[in-house]
């Protein structure tokens, strides 16, 4: 789910802002496990990881994690 133009809780726009930006690296269970379905091929999706970026809102303090 990637994050709402405006907060979910308040409905501010203005103060509604991006504050931290995470990519997850390397995951040894998911290389294992592809590995175990897919094979040599599978073990590349250990490395493969996903982009998150946190939202906070200024009026009301909410704050969650969002896919980029």
């Amino acid at each position: 789910m990637s994050a709402p133009a405006r907060c979910p809780m308040c409905g501010e726009t203005l103060m509604w802002k991006q504050v931290d930006t995470q990519k997850k690296g390397f995951s040894v269970g998911k290389a294992a496990l592809g590995g175990i379905l897919l094979g040599p091929v599978g073990l590349i999706g250990g490395a493969l990881g996903k982009k998150k970026v946190w939202y906070a809102c200024g009026k009301c303090g909410f704050q969650h994690e969002y896919n980029a």
